[in-house]
């Protein structure tokens, strides 16, 4: 039976940021993943914001500056502003300083860098379940391991089997390819067109990613009929390649550790629940898994350490985010309600709740 100090199950930015942390600390490392394509199919809506914003949500600038890298190859846009739409068309629009990225390419070259540092890659392999010792494959090989790391997705078989689910709402998703618009921004769309969740336009190099993601679909609708009538009401498409998928919104959770198992991002219920992003805190998350996998097996130290480490850099924003959601939703499914408080919160109130920092005028009189 082959053994490994540590498997990761999953090779999107969670896992290879855990891989690559991992090796880098001196364990044996291979990550699992069930794929035959990394980055595809393209459950994303693709944008990233800068490293400068993420340091100005987490307070933990040494973290981001280790694990946060956007592979230059895989940016198609540079992007310099956020627009929230209300249900009535009426647009507030404030900095943000981002990226969009080909996920196909990014996480490839991710799991790539992982390789570099000696973690090994094995995919198409599906992992059933984790054992007391290790996992066992869908081929029914068995591979041992000192720690598992659960970085796959947020309906994870690691967190099922190692009884790890967090309370959660899982949010329907849906996105696809149009050709144009082309400004150098992204913009959200919130009321009728995606109830008690929103819909997005974010431009990529020659196309634009767009989608909508809602809690629970109207009665006798589908994801894919939303998405035909926000495309036909924004004079967009048509529509290629679409994809769904889920997004875990709800509260970050008390611990993700358990025996020898630790989770990171969506499987973890790492996602910010005011926009959904997933992919900053995965890769922090991730990171720290790795780390805390490695001085585990190499120098005893306690996975405990791990929940210590997210929640120092990540818990407070999280928390507060599901909070700051769980009151909107109460207005969000009533499009007159929706509208009136986005046009009372205005353009400052929106960036501070959408990323959860105060607006720069309550941050100079405080």
């Amino acid at each position: 039976m082959e053994r490994y100090d540590v498997v990761v199950v999953g090779a999107g930015p969670a896992g290879s940021l855990a891989a690559r942390a991992a090796a880098d600390g001196g364990a044996t490392t291979l990550v699992l993943d069930h794929r035959p394509e990394l980055g595809h199919p393209v459950q994303c809506g693709e944008f990233l914001p800068s490293a400068e914003e993420l340091s100005d949500l987490f307070d933990c600038r040494s973290l981001i500056e280790a694990a946060y890298w956007i592979p230059p190859n895989t940016i198609l846009r540079t992007t310099g502003w956020m627009r929230c739409v209300s249900p009535y068309g009426h647009r507030f629009r404030f900095p943000l300083s981002g990226f969009t990225v080909s996920r196909r390419a990014f996480d490839k070259a991710l799991a790539v860098r992982a390789e570099g540092v000696g973690a090994e890659l094995r995919y198409p392999t599906g992992v059933v379940r984790v054992l007391e010792d290790g996992v066992e494959c869908a081929d029914g090989r068995r591979i041992e391991a000192g720690v598992v790391i659960g970085a796959d997705g947020p309906l994870s078989m690691v967190a099922r089997s190692a009884g790890l689910v967090p309370p959660r709402t899982l949010f329907r998703m849906i996105t696809a390819t149009v050709d144009g618009p082309l400004e150098d921004g992204i913009d959200l769309f919130f009321g009728h067109c995606a109830p008690r969740g929103y819909a997005w336009v974010f431009p990529r190099a020659t196309d634009a990613n767009v989608g909508l993601g809602v809690a629970e679909l109207p009665p006798g609708r589908s994801l894919d009929e939303l998405l035909d009538e926000f495309l036909i009401e924004h004079e967009l498409g048509p529509a290629r390649e679409r994809t769904r998928w889920w997004v875990p919104i709800g509260p970050p959770p008390t611990t993700l550790v358990r025996g020898r198992v630790l989770l990171a991002g969506d499987a973890a219920n790492l996602v910010m629940a005011t926009n959904g992003g997933g992919i900053p805190t995965a890769m922090l998350s991730g990171w720290l898994a790795g780390v805390a996998a490695a001085r585990h097996v190499r120098e005893g130290h306690p996975l405990a350490d791990y929940d210590a480490a997210w929640k120092a850099a990540l818990f407070e924003p999280l928390e507060r985010a599901a909070r700051i959601q769980r009151f909107g939703d109460r207005f969000a499914a009533f499009d007159p309600v929706l509208a009136l408080g986005m046009r009372y919160i205005g353009a400052s109130g929106l960036d501070a709740m959408m990323r959860l920092r105060w607006p720069s005028r309550l941050k100079r009189n405080s």
